[in-house]
């Protein structure tokens, strides 16, 4: 399934892939990762997570974003375990004075008998310089050390070019391959639902069409 949209919502069906080098949304054109069409990547995970971005920047005029993996031999293809792990950490960040986290998580599993997961996280980019502190406590909250991830230089809602280049680099979380394996009834991929400021009436030129 390629490039499939639901006609009432315009939002992605779900599983469609696309292998094109960008992907529009709002107005706007953001660089992803297939390898030059070698590999696809899921719309459908991909158009929420650019809206929870947009939504981070219609409050901060910088956003800093934060990669994440998890393995534990305890996740299962519920989700239960990782997503009380996700929540743990999430109100950690709000007692440190982030009054919004927006997120995006995937569930993958490869040659490996279990799952693990992939997470990108959105804050405030005022509050934050560097990720080291996140990453110490992701780690304290799953009992291991984790594969620390190199994060996405500053996000600001006035240099599309800074948006676009952490998209492409969140992009990977959307890869079609390794998805597919969880229970019956269960989600590959999450979001956090925040919402648009509504008095931002527009973030610069290229953020004119309403989020759908």
């Amino acid at each position: 399934m390629v490039n499939t949209f639901h006609p009432k919502t315009l939002k992605p069906a779900k599983g469609s892939v696309t292998y094109a080098s960008t992907y529009s949304l709002f107005a706007k054109e953001y660089a992803i990762n297939t390898h030059d069409g070698q590999y696809g990547i899921r719309a459908d995970i991909l158009h929420p997570m650019i809206k929870q971005m947009v939504a981070m920047l219609s409050y901060h005029n910088k956003v800093y974003q934060v990669r994440l993996e998890a393995h534990s031999k305890e996740y299962d293809g519920e989700n239960q375990v990782f997503t009380a792990d996700l929540q743990r950490l999430v109100k950690w960040l709000k007692r440190k004075g982030h009054k919004r986290v927006a997120y995006c998580w995937v569930r993958e599993k490869d040659r490996s008998k279990h799952y693990h997961y992939h997470i990108v996280i959105w804050l405030n980019g005022d509050a934050i310089r560097s990720p080291d502190s996140v990453y110490r406590r992701w780690d304290r909250i799953l009992g291991a050390n984790q594969k620390w991830v190199r994060s996405t230089p500053m996000i600001h809602r006035n240099k599309p070019e800074t948006q676009s280049r952490a998209i492409y680099i969140a992009s990977y979380l959307a890869k079609q391959r390794t998805k597919g394996y969880g229970d019956r009834g269960t989600r590959d991929f999450s979001t956090s639902q925040l919402k648009r400021n509504a008095k931002v009436q527009e973030m610069s030129n290229d953020f004119t069409t309403k989020i759908a």
